[in-house]
């Protein structure tokens, strides 16, 4: 009898073993602070990555930029989603990877905004201003320029000046040190939003630049391909979700982006819905190439580059492959 009880506790850590080997977390940029990275959190918890056949029971924040892209590419998995720019980068350098699918859509999770007694009213009026930034070849920048641009401004009639961080370029505006300033929307509600700031642009206003694109390795490419079009498939099923069930998104996502309350958890969603800002992950070229442009713009990249070369859309389901 004791060796039919070793046999089955030897059978049961074993499979415990499987369990916790099968189980995958996924890194994604910036995640409670940057609303692209919402669909993981609901297709967690709805389940629809185990519907699609992958075990994804957590999400890593990456720290941003080409931290991130080194730490997907060093994770078990060797996934990430993270923003484009330092993913061209890592290309242009030869890293082992692909860009497989589009997170985000747009900057419409971020707002350029001014103080409220300022007398600037439009982007035009920027032009000999100051625009305050985190660091330079940042997101912030790389928005900075693209704004400028669509409001047929060159990039250098505003100057670009870089605080170190989100807060101090807040700080810098609201001490009157720069003119205006591009924040994430969550760090704008939790400051205070329209209630301390004047929105200049607002989400649906702002340059398509995507804030976030998943990425793969080729080991995973070629030994997990299985895996990566589930987890693809379960992203997809998330944000699908968020589209036809906002108020229940709402829910799950309050409790991601805690301690910002509910209501403007609500907010920020809605807005991003009527942007349109998630992808359900179909390559769309345009944002890519803005996002080349302003690498340029802030001396990130040099020359151009073939973007074709740097992504593989054969994971995405079949209706989502072309690149539009």
């Amino acid at each position: 009898m004791s060796k039919i009880c070793s046999a089955l506790a030897l059978i049961a850590l074993l499979l415990a073993g499987t369990a916790l080997v099968a189980a995958e977390d996924v890194l994604v940029t910036q995640y409670k602070a940057d609303p692209s990275g919402a669909a993981f959190a609901v297709a967690i918890e709805k389940g629809f990555f185990k519907q699609a056949g992958i075990d994804i029971t957590g999400v890593i924040s990456g720290a941003g930029g080409g931290t991130s892209v080194r730490s997907a590419i060093a994770s078990n998995l060797g996934f990430g989603e993270v923003s484009p720019a330092p993913v061209i980068l890592a290309i242009e350098q030869s890293q082992d990877i692909k860009i497989v699918y589009l997170g985000s859509r747009s900057l419409a999770d971020n707002v350029v905004i001014v103080m409220p007694n300022s007398p600037i009213k439009s982007v035009q009026d920027l032009k000999g201003k100051k625009f305050a930034i985190s660091n330079p070849k940042s997101l912030g920048e790389m928005t900075a320029v693209l704004v400028f641009e669509q409001a047929g401004l060159k990039p250098d009639d505003v100057q670009r000046v870089a605080l170190g961080s989100l807060s101090g370029a807040l700080t810098a505006l609201e001490n009157g040190a720069a003119d205006a300033t591009s924040i994430p929307g969550i760090l704008f509600l939790t400051r205070g939003g329209e209630s301390k700031y004047r929105v200049l642009l607002g989400p649906k206003q702002l340059p398509l630049l995507p804030p976030a694109v998943g990425i793969a390795t080729s080991d995973l490419m070629q030994k997990h391909a299985d895996k990566l079009r589930a987890l693809i498939a379960g992203r997809r099923a998330g944000v699908k979700f968020i589209y036809d069930h906002t108020p229940e998104a709402i829910a799950i996502l309050s409790k991601v982006y805690e301690p910002l309350p509910p209501k403007d958890v609500e907010t920020l969603v809605r807005q991003l819905v009527e942007a349109k800002f998630w992808s359900e992950g179909q390559i769309e070229i345009q944002g890519l190439q803005n996002a080349v442009r302003a690498m340029k713009y802030v001396g990130s990249l040099e020359k151009d580059v073939d973007l074709t070369k740097m992504i593989n859309t054969a994971f995405l389901p079949g209706d989502l492959q072309a690149i539009k």
